[in-house]
């Protein structure tokens, strides 16, 4: 008996430490570790339940909370390329220049850095629910303001319309992470977040389909008004109901955690008020890995936000007339990258590799920009539809898998709040990549746009190699699941 004891405490002694502090905090009693056998009735609405002595549980539930995340989310991606898509013909309605009409997608950004920061401290201290509900309502609040700017001298008010949907990214944009940790287990964690990330997507995949299909370039500028304000009204009543939805049936998290890491993250961290400005400072000047994260991420996912902003006029050049065929080509980077992405953090749930598969889908997103540039120049059309999706499938994958390392690397921090700083360096990479890559364009050509986003994803690729992330949260899961394999021997031999 002795000798058993010893080999527990030799084998799991910082696993015993680590986790006796959630023993500690749920209140198990001496009663539910020495008798293995005794169970709770599971909950009515229970999908799976641990017999670990931490307590987990995973509930059904989860997946209509994921559901309604992603309509909230769509709402406000939906936006984001809404007039960039059409540019030209948005330059002519309302009588703008090129640079004002692709300030409509940099103001999301920008607003999305200057908001960030005062948004953090708020959904810190209101819990998910409310996080996402103020989403909700700022998303619906700009598409109700867009309905009122279908006048051709009202593009301010259009401005001010985009503004409001910017503030509701910073609600909505870091949200993935933290809902999959509170509501999914740890086998579905990577899946969970995917789904979340990938909601804009399919945001941006309805609106390249559809735009350009209800906005045509008419000849006489007058019938293009009823065709946005149609689109904008639509839009807006769309919004509503998915707030009042929100409003109504989203939970903040459920009454018990669905993993070991998230009971131990709940238990023995979350307690600890230590304010996000400590908890900022201490990812930004402690944790290494994180910065340079933060650097590769914010590369390659900017971008993709500029991809919105940039594609126009690159397809336009060597296509006239394709306004359709240049929505129908984000389209298939959106729909071919989020099912790709989705297969890809399915792979990435069961084997773990989360830097290999980081590398690999960062190098591939450097060969597929190489292949997009030539292909368009060749100017062969189906060439460039293929070259898209692939170039689509590289860049939208990375989001989650940044999501994922962003997760491990800052383990126990909140993911609402490293997932937040994460996401805001792809806003403020892409207001400067945005600007770039079209000032390069407009004065020396399409061929030297082309070369500065290769040179940017090579740096992001390069810095993901260098970085050797820490996965903090997989350790603490393996103490856990050691830990209870150690308590239940000790267990079994007193029961003996």
């Amino acid at each position: 008996m002795l000798t058993k004891r010893r080999t527990c405490f030799g084998l799991g002694g910082r696993a015993l430490d680590l986790c006796s502090k959630i023993m500690r905090n749920q209140q198990i009693t001496d009663n539910n570790v020495m008798n293995p056998l005794k169970t709770e009735h599971p909950e009515e609405n229970e999908d799976t339940a641990s017999g670990s002595p931490l307590k987990v549980r995973v509930f059904k539930r989860r997946w209509l909370q994921l559901f309604l995340y992603v309509l909230c989310s769509v709402c406000s991606s939906y936006q984001y390329p809404q007039f960039t898509i059409i540019g030209h013909i948005i330059s002519r309605y309302y009588d703008v220049s090129v640079l004002a009409v692709a300030s409509t997608s940099i103001v999301l950004m920008v607003s999305y850095s200057v908001f960030f920061f005062p948004a953090l401290f708020l959904t810190e201290r209101i819990g998910l629910k409310w996080t996402v509900v103020i989403g909700s309502v700022f998303t619906c609040l700009g598409a109700w303001i867009k309905v009122f700017s279908a006048a051709q001298d009202r593009f301010p008010v259009l401005l001010t319309g985009q503004a409001m949907v910017a503030v509701s990214q910073v609600f909505i944009v870091p949200v993935p992470g933290k809902l999959a940790a509170v509501w999914f287990g740890k086998d579905q964690l990577a899946f969970a977040t995917a789904i979340g990330c990938y909601a804009v997507h399919a945001g941006l995949t309805i609106c390249f389909l559809t735009i350009p299909t209800f906005v045509r370039n008419h000849d006489d500028v007058e019938k293009i008004g009823p065709e946005l304000s149609a689109t904008y009204w639509i839009l807006a009543i769309a919004c509503t109901v998915v707030t009042l939805a929100v409003l109504v049936f989203f939970q903040n998290e459920p009454s018990v955690p669905p993993s070991e890491s998230r009971a131990l993250q709940k238990s023995t961290y979350e307690r600890l008020d230590k304010g996000v400005l400590m908890s900022v400072k201490k990812l930004v000047t402690k944790n290494r890995n994180f910065v340079i994260l933060w650097n590769s991420y914010g590369l390659i996912i900017s971008v993709f936000y500029s991809t919105a902003t940039v594609l126009n006029p690159l397809i336009l050049t060597h296509f006239k007339n394709s306004e359709v065929e240049v929505g129908i080509m984000n389209m298939l980077q959106c729909i071919l990258g989020t099912t790709g992405s989705v297969i890809i953090a399915s792979v990435l749930d069961k084997t773990k590799k989360f830097r290999v598969i980081a590398i690999t889908v960062s190098s591939s997103s450097v060969l597929c920009e190489i292949l997009f540039a030539v292909t368009l120049n060749l100017e062969i059309q189906w060439t460039v539809f293929l070259s898209t999706s692939l170039y689509g499938i590289a860049l939208t994958s990375f989001n989650a898998i940044g999501f994922e390392l962003c997760a491990e690397a800052t383990y126990p921090e909140s993911q609402a709040l490293s997932t937040g700083i994460l996401s805001i360096a792809g806003q403020i990479y892409g207001v400067f990549i945005s600007l770039v890559v079209v000032k390069l364009m407009d004065v020396y050509g399409d061929t030297a746009g082309h070369a500065a986003i290769l040179v940017i994803l090579s740096l992001g690729t390069l810095l993901t190699v260098l970085n050797k992330i820490d996965l903090r949260r997989q350790k603490a899961e393996e103490y856990a699941a050691r830990y209870n394999a150690l308590s239940q021997g000790v267990s079994d031999e007193i029961v003996k």
